[in-house]
């Protein structure tokens, strides 16, 4: 693992009713999530005892962010299924902090793991660590205080999440599902037109009656030297059930995330000053 210094100049602390320096930390980090690149390397093929991965994602202009553990990975399908997040760096800032000791103050570097920006414009600045970990870590919680007011200085939340708020049931096998469905390049012919029928529905609904009362709901495939009429029923695929999580994952309709998806699960519009068309 290797660090890299930074390129983007740090503003001033935010001073209450401080315009300028409010400025400066929108314009700050607008240029982190547009242009810069991560401060830690992860090189493929390095062997940690964290696990690290990439996770492929629309929100971040590589099209993709590492993760340096599988709790980090599911902080990402969290915020990749998000509607009001718009944007994520990985490894993205080192941001010098004043942490508190028995004897005073020392200060210290911090690169957290993701910074997400949200469509109001407001920014996270996160990092995943299992509790277990916390636990073996003295002064864990002072830390996190110490970096949440670094960050308040810099017009940022900070957040340190750990299991209890990342893999809670069903919410996590929940988004996981909507992320398998979610829109890519590559669709299905139709998918558009049916994600359409669906907002013009009556909803709310249910996803087993939508799936009864959709034009169309199922998809044929054949290989490419086989006759028309050798098509087969691929039973695997549901295109409603798809476009219902793409919706979802859109911000256009809500579904009911504290049960297991399931045919019955309701499917409700969205309040149209709450959605971004």
């Amino acid at each position: 693992m290797t660090s890299r210094c930074a390129s983007t100049p740090r503003p001033l602390p935010l001073q209450p009713g401080d315009l300028a320096s409010r400025l400066a930390n929108e314009a700050y980090w607008q240029d982190v999530f547009r242009n810069s690149e991560p401060r830690i390397e992860i090189k493929p093929g390095s062997h940690y005892v964290s696990l690290p991965g990439w996770f492929p994602t629309r929100k971040n202009a590589r099209s993709r962010v590492r993760t340096r553990s599988p709790l980090a990975r599911d902080l990402m399908i969290h915020l990749e299924t998000d509607p009001h997040v718009v944007a994520v760096a990985d490894f993205p800032v080192e941001t010098s902090f004043r942490s508190r000791t028995t004897s005073g103050f020392r200060v210290e570097v911090h690169v957290p793991e993701i910074a997400a920006l949200r469509r109001d414009g407001s920014v996270l600045v996160l990092d995943a660590m299992p509790l277990h970990v916390q636990l073996t870590k003295p002064g864990i919680r002072q830390r996190t205080t110490d970096l949440r007011e670094a960050y308040l200085d810099l017009g940022a939340t900070y957040r340190c999440l750990d299991e209890t708020s990342l893999q809670l049931e069903p919410l996590l096998s929940n988004l996981k599902t909507m992320w398998k469905h979610k829109q890519t390049g590559h669709e299905l012919a139709g998918m558009a037109p049916l994600r359409q029928w669906i907002l013009d529905a009556h909803l709310p609904a249910t996803i087993d009656s939508l799936m009864r009362n959709a034009p169309l709901n199922a998809v044929f495939a054949r290989w490419s030297d086989e006759a028309d009429g050798a098509a087969r029923h691929v039973t695997e695929n549901n295109p409603v059930f798809t476009a219902v999580m793409q919706l979802a994952i859109a911000g256009l309709v809500d579904v009911d995330l504290d049960r297991p998806f399931s045919p019955a699960t309701a499917v409700t519009r969205k309040e149209r000053s709450h959605v971004r068309l």
